[in-house]
């Protein structure tokens, strides 16, 4: 695809071609850059991006180019697809995955399928990585100001790519009208560096340049000059004025000096850009003008089949007209598709036909389009500026496209479910079903309480027990999501007390049981999953069976059964098969199956497990994409790879769900700098999440990063009282009953803090608790919590280097540190010096490695009243900056980008994410100080392979 050309002849902005001219020449040498092009119509920024695509190409990078459509904008990356001719390029297997992704027609399932706008997303981005991996990249996306809000977050991560890749991304707007994601994207560039330009009117010596330029002469007289100066300098006004000049014969050049003509002289100028090019249409003939205010319905690019089956014309015939338009400079080739060669001259066809036929004719072409098989979202393209034709057709339509609309584009269904409700009357059945398919669609936006409201007005008037089963869902879950688990469960008792469908009754039960189990009615929760269960097997529903074995599951859990709750999952699993409307249950079935094996330090094939899961979340564009990532955060955390787990939770571009991945990602950020003595960083953290995070029962089971960085925080400040206090919430007591998650990090730590703060009594407490659920539960790993617990409360050192055995073994970093140093004290208690500084030493070694420099200093004061010195062992601490300074994992994906891989390829071979390579990769270059990925390069060949750690 190429750009419609304003003009052929661009003079006047020689400094802007310059700039993106060295831009082009950077990101060949591999230098990204981020620019943002700001200029009214017809001020050159058309012509100005051309100039750059050609010297781009010339330079030998791959292009992308494409004009945001004013009539695409409700459809989710319709700009970025164009732009990287992802239709026009379907043979191509990457862009072939992204349209099967995005064509998917089933409907959304009762929990969600995951967001295929979101998985494309993930993929376009891939693509580009994937790009830049062949060859410099330019990509140019011009009239920004109607992008949807989808491309404009694409646009806004590929910003962020710009520092790693040989991407130059140039993107052009107009000022009005103004978008807040637009403003957003312009200050983010701005904070990356990303250059911007105010594209000004031409300056007098220019306009005369360009008047030559185009009469073929070399300077202008007088009378030209005056008459140029109604343009004001702007290039696109001046052009079509001097053309209708030409066109009408009234300059002469004479010596070379181009004049108007005498009879010109007092020749009256069209009064703006927009009546200058209106003027080009008046060349046309009348069949070819009608031909085109229909091309103006489609937006500023079409295709010509589309115009043959909405002008209900031949395409032979068409042809003709097109012929004339394009030789008369009004419409151009764009790629496979036809533009017209100013977008305003599309909106002065456009605006010229009155709004109450223009109305009739969107209504005409959705028709027209539909009878053709066009796609859904065509079809709906057309009918949103056709507000107020809403005849039976358009009903009829809808009521059968609902499901489709609703997974694909929800904003666009929601404006047209509106509009269609308000049309019919309150006795015909559509409306129910325009009214429940519109529930859906708030629901699945994220629009809870609107939802909530559009389901609950459904329930009050309908007796249909499938539209009844389907809103009692839509109000208990959104209800669920906000925590109101009373109004859950009113609604869903209201439901089942309807006749229902054996498949919906044993749905609504299974969702009961979740409520109850959130709610801790455990004893409840699991009779109801029980009865669930026998509904859904004699429904059939695998649905019901799969979530009622997930509620099971979640018993055993908070017991801390994680064998027990293995073999539920994976016996959900393998009801739900692989159906997609089963998608976020799977996901989230499969994440605690993960996270079960890591608690039971059972991680043999981990890797591969959540390669394959964060694959599926990625592709589907799930919100469970950011509980992939915290759980791999818990993971490298466990292993001491913290620098790892901070890439990962640094790789979330926002939190997509509720308070699990807030308390886990703020709690995990905030211990990691409470060990490294970041002070300020764990405050920002902790204050994210200083409000009461045990309110329900919910936040107490994700509560454990939380407690733990306050009570390191409180400890650190000489706070040892207040240290026990904020931890002591984990222990059991008749209030809370419940199993949180992480106890067993937490309750040897209570057990150390409460000794050291005089309070045997909640030490004692914590040991017991730790000893019983280990006793409950058998796992290696609460065994050896136990076992410190005891080592710290009977002061046997004997223990806590059992307890160390364990956690060696499981490669639990800092488990293994902190029993060292227990041991290390009692050692000392007991004037074993010889195992006192031997186990203080593998403690400190294991410090330095992780960067605790808080339990360094922390270790050496609790050893050194009993003489306890560790002498020279322990590793050199890190460098924070060159190569020294790269961690393992950043070592190996700098050699690997050193081979010219790509981050998708990264990722792959290290089993992470394509956004957690990114981030590894701004690490590389903040720790080098590169500006590109080949200065990585260059610098990894000074160091072999073999060095990798």
């Amino acid at each position: 695809m190429g750009p419609t050309a304003a003009t052929e002849t661009f003079v006047g902005r020689h400094a802007d071609v310059a700039l993106l001219g060295r831009l082009s020449r950077e990101v060949v040498a591999g230098r990204g850059q981020s620019v943002l092009v700001e200029g009214d119509p017809g001020i050159g920024k058309s012509a100005l991006l051309a100039a750059g695509l050609r010297t781009a190409r010339d330079l030998g990078c791959e292009v992308f180019w494409a004009a945001a459509d004013e009539l695409g904008q409700p459809f989710p990356l319709r700009a970025v697809l164009d732009c990287l001719d992802v239709v026009g390029r379907a043979e191509d297997p990457w862009r072939a995955d992204i349209l099967r992704l995005l064509r998917q027609e089933h409907s959304p399932g009762v929990t969600g399928t995951g967001d295929a706008v979101l998985g494309a997303a993930e993929q376009l981005l891939a693509l580009v990585d994937r790009a830049c991996e062949a060859k410099p990249v330019l990509m140019v996306l011009d009239d920004l100001q109607w992008a949807d809000q989808a491309s404009l977050l694409v646009w806004h991560r590929l910003t962020r790519a710009t520092e790693q890749l040989p991407l130059l991304l140039v993107g052009a707007y107009r000022p009005v009208p103004r978008r807040t994601e637009l403003d957003q994207l312009r200050r983010s560039a701005a904070t990356r560096g990303g250059v911007q330009l105010s594209l000004r009117p031409l300056a007098a010596d220019e306009v005369a340049e360009l008047i030559a330029v185009r009469t073929g002469g070399r300077e202008v007289g007088p009378e030209l000059t005056r008459l140029a100066e109604r343009a004001a300098g702007n290039p696109g006004y001046l052009t079509e004025l001097v053309d209708a000049l030409l066109r009408e014969n009234a300059v002469r050049v004479v010596g070379r000096v181009a004049e108007l003509a005498g009879r010109a002289v007092g020749w009256s100028a069209p009064a703006s850009l927009a009546a200058a090019v209106a003027d080009r249409l008046g060349f046309l003939s009348d069949e070819t003008t009608s031909a085109l205010r229909v091309a103006s319905l489609l937006g500023a690019e079409f295709a010509v089949h589309d115009l043959a089956v909405v002008a209900r014309m031949p395409a032979a015939e068409l042809a003709l007209l097109l012929a004339e338009a394009v030789g008369a400079g009004v419409i151009t080739e764009a790629g496979n598709h036809l533009a017209f060669r100013y977008p305003l001259i599309r909106q002065a066809l456009y605006d010229g036909t009155p709004i109450a036929v223009r109305t009739a004719l969107h209504r005409e072409a959705a028709k027209a389009l539909a009878e053709a098989g066009a796609p859904t979202s065509q079809v709906a393209q057309q009918l949103l500026p056709a507000a107020g034709s809403e005849d039976e057709w358009f009903l009829d339509w809808l009521a059968g496209a609902a499901p489709i609309l609703t997974h694909r584009a929800p904003q666009t269904a929601i404006e047209l479910l509106r509009r269609a409700i308000d049309q019919v009357g309150s006795d015909d059945p559509r409306r129910d079903v325009f009214a429940s398919w519109l529930a859906t669609s708030l629901a699945g936006m994220g629009r809870n309480a609107d939802a909530a409201q559009q389901a609950q007005q459904v329930l009050s008037r309908t007796t249909d027990p499938d539209r009844v089963a389907e809103m009692s869902w839509v109000l208990a879950y959104t209800s669920l999501r906000t925590g109101r688990s009373a109004e859950a469960l009113e609604a869903l008792a209201q439901g089942l007390a309807t006749s229902l469908a054996p498949g919906w009754r044993a749905r609504l039960l299974s969702l009961t049981a979740l409520v109850q189990a959130v709610d801790l009615d455990t004893t409840t929760a699991l009779s109801t999953a029980a009865e669930a269960i026998e509904a859904g097997q004699a429904a059939p529903d695998r649905f019901a069976v799969g979530m009622a074995l997930h509620v099971m599951s979640l018993d055993r859990s908070f017991v801390g059964d994680e064998r027990g709750n293995r073999e539920l999952i994976d016996q959900a699993l393998t009801v739900l098969g692989d159906d997609r409307e089963h998608l976020d249950l799977r996901l989230l079935l499969l994440c605690n199956r993960i996270v079960a094996d890591l608690n039971l330090d059972e991680t043999a094939g981990i890797d591969e497990r959540i390669t394959s899961v964060r694959a599926l979340a990625e592709q589907a564009g799930a919100a469970r994409f950011t509980q992939v990532h915290v759980m791999m955060a818990a993971y490298y955390s466990q292993l001491g790879r913290w620098d790892d787990a901070l890439s990962e939770l640094e790789s979330i571009p926002e939190l997509t769900e509720g308070r699990y991945s807030f308390l886990n990602l703020h709690g995990m950020l905030a211990l990691i700098a409470g060990h490294r003595d970041d002070r300020t960083t764990a405050a920002v953290h902790l204050k994210a999440v200083q409000t009461e995070p045990l309110a329900i029962a919910d936040d107490r089971r994700n509560a454990g990063y939380v407690l733990l960085a306050r009570a390191l925080a409180c400890e650190r400040d000489g706070l040892s009282v207040q240290a026990v206090a904020e931890l002591s919430p984990v222990l059991l007591s008749p209030q809370t009953g419940l199993e949180m998650n992480v106890r067993y990090l937490c309750l040897p730590e209570l057990t150390r803090l409460a000794l050291a703060a005089g309070d045997r009594e909640t030490a004692l407490s914590a040991a017991q608790q730790c000893l019983a659920e280990a006793d409950e539960a058998p796992m290696p790993v609460k065994e050896a919590a136990a076992a410190r617990c005891q080592g710290l409360l009977e002061r046997d050192p004997q223990r806590l280097v059992t307890a160390a055995e364990h956690f060696r073994s499981a490669g639990r970093r800092l488990e293994l540190a902190n029993a060292l140093e227990d041991a290390s004290v009692l050692f000392g208690e007991a004037n074993d010096l010889v195992r006192a500084r031997a186990a203080l030493s593998e403690a400190i070694e294991v410090y330095t490695e992780l960067r605790a420099d808080w339990d360094i200093r922390r270790a050496d004061a609790r050893t050194r009243p009993y003489g306890v010195r560790r002498g020279q062992r322990g590793r050199r601490a890190r460098p924070t900056t060159g190569w020294e300074s790269l961690t393992p994992t950043e070592l190996r994906v700098a050699h690997l980008v050193a081979q010219g891989r790509s981050n998708p390829d990264i990722a792959a071979a290290l089993f992470l994410s394509r956004r957690t390579v990114q981030t590894h990769v701004s690490h590389i270059l903040v720790k080098l100080a590169a500006h590109s990925r080949s200065e990585i390069a260059r610098e990894a060949a000074h160091h072999p392979v073999s060095t990798v750690d």
